[in-house]
């Protein structure tokens, strides 16, 4: 009687070490994949607070992970490009201009709307605006129009060999870092090409935005090559990053260098209101290549992401350009 007994509670104890062990197992999965928040990440991804630009929806939006209740979307016209821009404003580029919007509210508060044919806008240094265009203001190619707050034209730049273009960032050295379509090239104020790179792995992926990096290697993100494509100083191409499968990369799009030297890239999923339910479109990459945090937009929000800023840490009463390692910072 008594071997039996003694079996019979091994039989229990056993059976409630495994039962305790796959509940443990099944807890730690679900923090593990539960939206945006992953059981390695920093506490302070789950209270991150994001500006968006969808493309799909034409629609500007501000996320707070943390409190839902501050989250406003609004309907904003078709263009391209968002920035900090100080005065607690975002700038974002129209097909006229560009408007500037309250990042509490959404609200408009400024918008120049007399350059039909805009692509972009960007603030510079100097707190002017370059818009940019192609085959526009009586010029052939790529045309970066420099304007102040009046829209009185300070200075015009031409690209005239190009026939396709997107995002422009002006470099820490004054120059100008242009994605066109299979190419990123980096141009001076007087229409000199002085750097140059082609992108791999696809005919025509509609290169988005570059950026220029301390070691003097630049960054791309290659639209329908559906990744990160580094350049070395001499133009090589040297890696790439992208994936996994699961996310469904499709259109790598607009993307910021975050403080620790991360990617936190926008993944576009289509033209139209209908992509909300498709891939995840927020992503964030260490510099080895690894999906350290990604963030699924809800698809009754949402469509297609085609622009990111990362607010935390920055401060939003300051305009912010890249620095020379591509990093957001306050121009003083």
């Amino acid at each position: 009687m008594f071997i039996k007994n003694l079996r019979f509670n091994l039989r229990l104890l056993v059976g409630a070490t495994i039962a305790l062990l796959f509940f443990s197992h099944c807890s730690s999965i679900k923090q593990g994949t539960s939206g945006s928040r992953r059981a390695t990440q920093p506490a302070s991804y789950a209270t991150r607070k994001l500006l968006l630009r969808d493309e799909g929806l034409s629609q500007l939006a501000y996320v707070d992970l943390a409190d839902s209740s501050n989250n406003w979307y609004v309907k904003v016209p078709a263009g391209r490009d968002l920035q900090l821009v100080g005065d607690n404003r975002v700038l974002i580029g129209t097909g006229t201009g560009y408007e500037e919007r309250d990042i509490k509210t959404g609200n408009k508060l400024f918008e120049i709307t007399s350059f039909n044919g805009t692509i972009a806008a960007r603030k510079l240094r100097n707190g002017n605006t370059l818009l940019t265009g192609l085959n526009w203001q009586e010029k052939k190619g790529i045309v970066l129009l420099e304007i102040d707050k009046n829209a009185t034209v300070k200075r015009v730049i031409n690209f005239p060999a190009f026939t396709y273009v997107r995002l422009v960032r002006e470099t820490a050295a004054g120059t100008f870092l242009i994605t066109a379509d299979d190419t990123v090239f980096e141009g001076t104020a007087e229409g000199n090409i002085i750097w140059q790179a082609k992108l791999t792995g696809r005919e025509k992926p509609h290169a988005w935005q570059a950026l220029r990096l301390t070691s003097g290697q630049t960054i791309v993100s290659g639209g329908y090559t559906a990744n990160f494509q580094l350049f070395g100083a001499d133009g090589k191409f040297l890696s790439a990053i992208t994936g996994p499968a699961e996310v469904k990369p499709n259109f790598y799009a607009g993307f910021q260098i975050m403080e620790n030297s991360n990617y936190v890239v926008t993944n576009w999923q289509g033209h139209g209101a209908a992509f909300g339910a498709i891939g995840t479109q927020l992503l964030e990459y260490d510099i080895a290549g690894k999906l350290v945090w990604s963030w699924r937009q809800n698809p009754s929000k949402f469509s297609s992401l085609q622009g990111v800023i990362v607010l935390d840490g920055l401060d939003i009463n300051k305009l912010h350009v890249e620095d020379g390692n591509g990093v957001l910072k306050p121009v003083k």
